[in-house]
């Protein structure tokens, strides 16, 4: 009922090992993988003992991970988006990569959004279709994972709705959402269709059925329930018709937008941290419901005493009730590594994994 999987950030595998997250290793799959393997081994060496990886943070599943896997199109979702709607790509030597400005900072009308086919004929999608084709002939003892995947388990991955409209236009958008609903609605939906539609070419390109979806809504807390669930609820719903299952991830506390996330139709995980009330979970999912959780920030630092964050946990294992819960984080330089190992540590000695 207790899971537990943890990652190092680029900046700490730059800052341990030297390594270089440079515009290559985004579009070169081959050198990817061989750069990951490499990481995978720093890691492996540094946490022998531990259920902790090199992968894209809150992403990619371990039981579903294999050496012989290569990722065509690995970065971040709304970052394709951005690309396609002509923003150029940016890669930072020690952190995640970003794209230039915001390409609908300035819409005014729904007309200027480009149609599906538009998207599909964008040059940058056609050099990662170019990309798994060759792979497929070239490398067929490979396994392919296409962009919006991360790993082998068919879980599609993207940001949440109102996450991309922030990515796409910039704080406009918040604006937009009193000034003009009505274009951030068509916006809204325009992301909607065009990760739908996207999600399905690449599925049926590498040959990788649609198992559920995680939906990154990092930025969902900075809105209230009442714009949460007008803006973001329906569009997320639409996803979950579509897939199926639907990992939502919030990011901070998210106790004020739990209803609009509870309304989400086949909501089957959700994916938070902060000090999101457990218990508030549990009242309003039951006890059988999946949480993901991340301890809060300040309790991973270097300035935090190690026993706060074993305060935390035996609030958080109480508030659970038995339910299933995984437990993950994402390891940064500035972490206090045993703080964060000592969550695995405690369980294992309570022997809860």
């Amino acid at each position: 009922m207790i899971a537990f999987q943890a990652s190092v950030s680029k900046g700490w595998l730059h800052d341990k090992g030297g390594f270089v997250f440079d515009e290559k290793y985004y579009k070169d799959p081959l050198y990817r993988q061989i750069q990951d393997r490499r990481m995978n081994g720093i890691v492996r060496e540094e946490f022998p003992d531990y259920p902790l990886y090199h992968m894209e943070a809150n992403l990619m599943q371990a039981a579903h991970a294999r050496e012989n896997q290569v990722l065509v199109g690995g970065i971040q979702p709304n970052l394709i988006l951005a690309i396609a709607l002509g923003s150029k790509f940016v890669a930072y030597p020690d952190k995640d990569s970003d794209v230039s400005g915001n390409p609908l900072q300035d819409i005014a009308s729904a007309a200027e959004l480009p149609g599906l086919d538009q998207v599909l004929a964008h040059p940058f999608i056609r050099e990662l279709d170019a990309q798994i084709l060759d792979l497929r002939n070239s490398h067929p003892e490979l396994e392919i994972i296409p962009p919006f995947f991360w790993d082998s388990s068919g879980r599609a991955t993207i940001h949440g709705i109102i996450t991309t409209s922030l990515k796409l236009i910039g704080d406009n958008a918040m604006i937009l959402m009193i000034m003009n609903p009505d274009l951030m609605h068509a916006v809204h939906q325009w992301i909607t269709d065009v990760y739908i539609l996207l999600i399905n070419h690449f599925s049926e390109l590498a040959g990788m059925p649609v198992t559920s979806v995680h939906v990154g809504e990092c930025s969902g807390t900075m809105i209230s329930s009442e714009q949460y669930a007008e803006f973001v609820t329906p569009y997320v719903t639409q996803l979950g018709k579509a897939f199926g299952n639907i990992r939502l991830h919030s990011c901070g506390i998210s106790d004020h937008i739990l209803d609009a996330i509870s309304q989400i139709e086949n909501l089957a995980v959700i994916d938070t941290g902060s000090n999101t009330s457990v218990a508030r979970i549990r009242e309003m999912k039951g006890v059988d419901f999946e949480i993901n959780l991340e301890p809060p920030v300040n309790l991973m630092l270097k300035d935090s005493p190690k026993s706060e964050i074993l305060k935390w946990l035996d609030q958080v294992l109480k508030e659970n009730r038995g339910g299933p819960i995984k437990f993950a984080f994402h390891l940064e330089s500035g972490y206090a590594i045993e703080n964060c190992l000592a969550i695995y540590d405690e369980l294992l000695k309570r022997s809860l994994v």
